[in-house]
């Protein structure tokens, strides 16, 4: 049995009205990851719970001070006007099948707890090259959601056409939540399949429709592109000085030294 380590970061449950669940775990182009973290800081949500796993990687981060942090998950929650919103964010997944399906239930009952029905979960649909007009495809839980979603004209209902199966959280949140009678929508996101790309372009289209889906006229997407264009220019940089380098070591019969590694 997986061993769970669960941080309650409340005293009292609050009262939540309709609350909705937003995932964005890491996964493929991290868009999901990158959409949700933007959303945590527009907001300002509270944290509700930290959880930490043997089932998470087997290693560490090191903070800007150079102290070590445990890889964790995050259960968010933030009140609105009209209903309020969860938030599930965090640096990883359960790296085993068994796990994935045990953490899914844990975020599931949390959610149940706080009378949540709905569930949206954020991915990407992996691409062997880069995207330059990425699309967003919805999977939904049943008719009646997918029939409530297709009015928002960015989100196109043909992923069965793109991929097979979504795996992870993005997948079983809402698999399971069936078996419990919510619904929800998984907004798949086409980005380019490649470990070191991080989907920012991405992450803003399905932000885009989130904040119509969620109705949040007043998310301001100006200081994200920035991010998007600083994203840009760095990688075109990256892209500029790696074909410099292949060209040296050609120069020099491939005796320059590598100095992209990974420790």
């Amino acid at each position: 049995m997986t061993r769970w380590i669960i941080k309650k970061e409340f005293s009292k449950l609050p009262k939540l009205n309709n609350p909705i669940l937003i995932e964005g775990l890491p996964g493929v182009g991290n868009v999901g990851k990158i959409a949700v973290d933007f959303l945590i800081d527009s907001l300002n949500p509270r944290v509700l719970y930290r959880i930490y796993s043997h089932a998470f990687p087997h290693s560490v981060f090191l903070t800007e001070n150079n102290q070590i942090e445990l890889p964790s998950v995050k259960l968010y929650y933030s009140k609105r006007k009209k209903r309020d919103f969860l938030f599930l964010a965090g640096d990883v997944q359960p790296v085993s099948e068994r796990a994935s399906y045990e953490f899914c239930e844990k975020i599931l009952d949390f959610a149940q707890e706080l009378g949540c029905k709905e569930i949206i979960t954020l991915g990407g649909i992996g691409l062997p090259d880069e995207v330059k007009s990425p699309t967003v495809f919805g999977a939904t839980t049943d008719a009646e959601t997918m029939r409530k979603y297709k009015k928002f004209r960015g989100v196109k209902f043909t992923a069965h056409e793109r991929v097979e199966a979504i795996v992870g959280a993005s997948g079983l949140l809402l698999g399971l939540a069936q078996l419990r009678n919510l619904n929800g929508i998984s907004l798949l996101t086409e980005t380019y399949a490649h470990q070191l790309h991080f989907g920012f372009k991405e992450a803003k289209t399905v932000l885009g429709e989130l904040k119509k889906i969620l109705e949040l006229e007043t998310l301001d997407l100006s200081e994200f592109e920035k991010e998007v264009i600083s994203y840009e220019q760095e990688k075109v940089k990256l892209e500029q000085e790696t074909k410099l380098l292949k060209k040296l070591k050609t120069q020099l019969g491939e005796t320059a030294p590598d100095t992209k590694y990974i420790g």
